[in-house]
């Protein structure tokens, strides 16, 4: 039964056109709900592990819902200076926004802008 339920939970997020959903139309918990004006700040100092951590899990989520494995072959580093360009550009968004941004081109296989 709770393979059952559980292929029922995969198969409904699956099919969820992920591009649909934002920051702006989901809640957002935890350290996603960091302003890139703070992601900024926290990388300067190299307090950011906390918040970087999140962005990590967020991209693993996606890749685990959508069966897309968008994280094979990408370092971190990597990822984390994709954030920071988007957050060079949109101090005040968020990580989630940016994290977003950075899955759906990653789904997309482009490179954000």
């Amino acid at each position: 039964m709770k393979s059952l339920l559980l292929s029922t939970l995969l198969l409904t997020s699956v099919s969820l056109p992920f591009s649909s959903v934002s920051a702006d139309t989901v809640r957002m918990m935890g350290a996603g709900n960091v302003t890139c004006k703070e992601w900024s700040q926290l990388r300067i100092s190299t307090e950011y592990f906390s918040a970087g951590n999140w962005v990590l899990g967020f991209l693993s989520s996606t890749a685990w819902t959508t069966g897309n494995d968008i994280l094979s072959g990408k370092k971190a580093d990597i990822l984390f200076t994709a954030i920071d360009d988007f957050c060079t550009k949109m101090p005040e968004q968020t990580i989630a926004e940016a994290a977003v941004e950075l899955a759906t081109h990653m789904l997309d296989k482009t490179s954000p802008e």
